[in-house]
């Protein structure tokens, strides 16, 4: 019998869902505002690289700062304040005052609130959610984000877009603002943080990092996913040139492609409970991270649209895959108290190869092509896959599977 979820759980869903909405309709819009002023793809890049900045500046403290923070408090906060940035932009944009350092400046402000919403997002779960259900809890999570973030979203960002340049960043403030309501509704939800009076930050923050560095599974998961975060911006950063000028599909085609790689993430995340009770978590990991590594190089090999969707596809669903797995093992693993710090910890490392990899990709598509940057990013990280997964293999053992056991 399945454990119920719970209205907590459910809100915070919900809410989720209509943020992710406007993230899917902002992300389906921006590249193509980017794109409608300059065609360089190094300017373009930048946008990207721009917002992935916060987690190199505030990814460490904003994890102290969730462990001491009451979490659905910092959440409704943060998507307020992003819901005033936002909104911020779509009067200029409606205006005919968009620029590019405006786009650049948003962006940063954005990425700057980002570690903490979603540090706070991911450890929130096991506040409302029974351990058993963490799965679930995280398929279900996984699913609005792709349906909503890159299935519905990104399509119609794209054609509100062709309609008004600015309507597409007003739903994104929008959203940001209903989403801060719903979980202010249920701030107490989750439990208020109890803090020692002898803590401080700079102890608080080298406990984070001495958990991590001295597990090796998850210092493993940590600096793949920093070979994957870079080579995730760098393709994501040029990815409406590559459809614009590879594939030759309209303004609009730049939505249709992000869709499509929804349709396998979302397919991911319903399968993905059903493969961790049949496989042990490290054969989870490693086959989800070949089968992206091998989508990713197919962009780079393929100019033929739907050979390039069915890549897609396979690509959202390994992605998505990872993700469900290797969010719940953390869940699982490391202990309440250390849960904010340790996964911003895990987070910002990750992310320090982003603004890297969107930058890389925008300049190496510069002087060569626009395709070269997938082949060469894919390779990257099945390369790094090859390389990690005997310790992958060899720690999961160590920690008994928590995965293969269900």
């Amino acid at each position: 019998m399945k454990v119920p979820l719970g209205r907590p759980y459910w809100l915070l869903w919900t809410a989720g869902a209509i943020s992710f909405a406007g993230d899917g309709i902002m992300f389906g819009a921006l590249p193509l505002l980017a794109a409608s002023i300059t065609r360089d793809p190094r300017i373009v890049s930048l946008s990207e690289a721009a917002g992935n900045v916060g987690w190199l500046l505030l990814g460490l403290i904003s994890g102290v700062m969730v462990d001491r923070w009451r979490r659905t408090s910092t959440m409704w906060i943060v998507d307020a304040i992003r819901a005033v940035v936002a909104g911020a932009l779509a009067a200029a944009v409606l205006s005919g005052l968009g620029t590019i350092p405006l786009l650049l400046v948003t962006a940063f402000l954005l990425g700057m609130l980002a570690p903490f919403f979603d540090n706070a997002a991911s450890v929130v779960v096991t506040d409302v959610v029974v351990p058993t259900a963490l799965e679930r809890a995280n398929g279900y999570s996984q699913v609005s984000l792709l349906s909503l973030k890159n299935l519905i979203g990104p399509p119609l960002g794209a054609a509100l877009f062709v309609l008004s340049h600015g309507l597409p960043v007003l739903l994104n403030a929008v959203s940001f603002a209903i989403a801060a309501l719903l979980v202010w509704t249920i701030r107490t939800s989750a439990p208020a943080r109890v803090r020692a009076p002898d803590r401080h930050l700079g102890r608080e923050l080298r406990e984070g990092l001495v958990y991590l560095w001295r597990h090796k599974l998850l210092r493993t998961l940590c600096l793949l996913l920093t070979i994957v975060n870079g080579v995730g911006a760098g393709i994501l950063s040029i990815l409406v040139l590559y459809v614009l000028e590879v594939l030759h599909l309209p303004e609009q085609g730049f939505g249709w492609l992000v869709a499509i790689y929804a349709v396998g993430g979302v397919a991911g995340a319903f399968v993905t409970p059903r493969l961790s009770r049949r496989m042990t978590t490290s054969t989870n990991l490693v086959a989800a991270m070949v089968i992206s590594s091998v989508a990713i190089i197919a962009f780079g090999l393929l100019t033929v649209f739907v050979l390039v969707a069915i890549a897609a596809i396979v690509l959202g669903f390994g992605s998505t895959w990872w993700n469900v797995v290797s969010i719940t093992l953390r869940q699982r693993m490391i202990p309440a108290e250390l849960l904010g710090r340790v996964t911003a910890v895990y987070r910002m490392v990750a992310f320090c190869a982003a603004p890297l990899g969107a930058v890389g990709a925008g300049f190496l598509a510069h002087t060569t092509d626009l395709r070269t940057p997938y082949l060469l990013l894919g390779l990257l990280q099945l390369a790094a896959t090859a390389v990690s997964a005997p310790m992958i293999r060899r720690e999961v053992r160590a920690s008994a599977d928590p995965g293969s056991a269900g």
